[in-house]
């Protein structure tokens, strides 16, 4: 199995790349607490994958998956684009 088919079997490239953008933006809003972004990503997340996926099972859990992902991935950046 190669990764490529191993990202769009658990992850959606669109929610995730969603939930980045908006996670980004509530980083910056003095209204959001940053501690809440995870899980709110986490549940845009499934919400975008349900409404994706038609509402099914598998669509919602790759939707929270993926939500939840985009957080790891804005984590990844920050951290290898800190300078010492």
């Amino acid at each position: 199995m190669e990764i490529t088919e191993i990202i769009n079997q658990f992850l959606m490239p669109l929610v995730v790349a969603g939930c980045f953008a908006l996670g980004s933006a509530l980083k910056k809003a003095e209204f959001f607490q940053n501690k809440y972004i995870p899980l709110a990503m986490l549940i845009l997340g499934a919400a975008l994958g349900g409404i994706l996926s038609g509402f099914t099972v598998e669509g919602i859990i790759a939707g929270a998956v993926s939500g939840w992902a985009s957080t790891g991935f804005d984590q990844t950046i920050k951290q290898l684009t800190h300078k010492e």
